[in-house]
């Protein structure tokens, strides 16, 4: 049976890929990639990924990511996605470099640009590979060593 990290990261990808409305539709989702899931655990992956549903027009709703609105909102919703999809961090100078699983470098790299840190001159993100500037050396080693924190 796949590992709870690759089960999250699916309904991650389908909620932000597909319209699904119910937990029901998420499950059946799953299924058809092999992996056979209880409603009790899709609706603690929901939980855990901060997904909500939201109104989609003419009655229906669909689940989507939270938006984020507090910085400690930030702060946690990078912790989660870090331990999830980050398989790497590394620092050149006034650069970082992320290295995340398939698909998930725009999202982190939207997270930390949520991040409102003067150190942080911005991100740009590919499919797998995210490159912080920072303002300086200091910053970027700041930065960094924050960052490795969260791959613990």
């Amino acid at each position: 049976m796949p590992s709870k990290e690759y089960r999250q990261r699916l309904i991650e990808d389908l909620v932000e890929t597909e319209f699904i409305s119910t937990q029901a539709e998420i499950a059946d989702h799953l299924k058809k990639r092999g992996i056979d899931v209880t409603q009790a655990t899709v609706s603690r992956d929901v939980n855990e990924l901060r997904l909500v549903r939201l109104p989609a027009g003419n009655g229906q709703h669909r689940y989507r990511s939270t938006p984020l609105a507090a910085q400690d909102d930030v702060e946690g919703e990078l912790e989660q996605r870090f331990k999830l999809f980050v398989r790497d961090v590394d620092r050149g100078e006034h650069t970082i470099v992320v290295n995340t699983d398939e698909g998930h470098a725009s999202g982190i790299a939207y997270v930390i640009d949520k991040l409102e840190r003067d150190g942080i001159v911005g991100s740009l993100a590919g499919q797998n590979t995210i490159l912080i500037v920072c303002r300086s050396v200091e910053d970027a080693k700041a930065l960094q060593d924050e960052l490795d924190e969260l791959l613990v």
